[in-house]
């Protein structure tokens, strides 16, 4: 089976495209508006892109046509946002997060999440996620068929102790419980079935 992407609707192509790329990882992104209020909404068109520098990418879709959503409004106004990483045990609230509210209302005191100040950033991070980072927009792009491109730099970094092995400067991912986004609307998968496969040494082949 081989398929044309032009041949088909948006909604079909979305449907196909999100139903193969799996798992992906979930941003719960904090952002504020100009008048200091908090929004916050997950996505999952989301990775890390490189560590020198520290970059992540977001894939936003507007609201309606020619209608951003609050996430990307705010990063346009303030040029600031923390990723949230989502563990099981936030995943419920997490998803509340992405409830229609009024604007202004605050996604994270609906969903029962408690916010933390943060170091670098306006926007406050999330205390129950294991991992948080500030981040400050480098660079935004609309691209085609009313979707935003926002690439930021990570500015400070914030784990849970528990999640940190210090003396080794080892993040425990394994214990984490974070989860990802699967196909269709619902469905989510969890990454404590792990298994390892050792890596060929390269360079006793050069």
């Amino acid at each position: 089976m081989h398929i044309d992407l032009a041949t088909l609707t948006e909604r079909e192509r979305y449907k196909l495209l999100m139903s193969s790329v799996l798992p992906r990882p979930i941003a719960l992104v904090t952002t504020t508006d100009a008048q200091g209020r908090v929004n916050a909404a997950p996505f999952s068109c989301f990775n890390i892109m490189g560590s020198s520098p520290a970059t992540v990418v977001l894939g936003i879709d507007s609201r309606s046509p020619g209608v951003v959503k609050d996430t990307v409004g705010n990063v346009h106004s303030t040029a600031e946002f923390v990723v949230n990483l989502v563990g099981e045990s936030m995943v419920e609230q997490m998803s509340l997060c992405a409830s229609a509210l009024p604007a202004g209302q605050n996604e994270l005191e609906h969903a029962g999440l408690t916010t933390v100040a943060s170091v670098q950033v306006r926007p406050p991070r999330v205390a129950e996620s294991p991992i948080s980072l500030e981040c400050r927009r480098t660079l935004a792009l609309d691209i085609g068929n009313e979707r935003s491109i926002i690439i930021g730099n990570i500015v400070h970094y914030h784990i849970q102790d528990r999640y940190y092995d210090a003396e080794r400067g080892y993040v425990l991912a394994e214990q984490m419980g974070l989860v990802a986004r699967m196909h269709g609307r619902t469905w989510y998968a969890r990454t404590t079935d792990l298994f390892e496969v050792e890596r060929s040494d390269i360079s006793a082949h050069v």
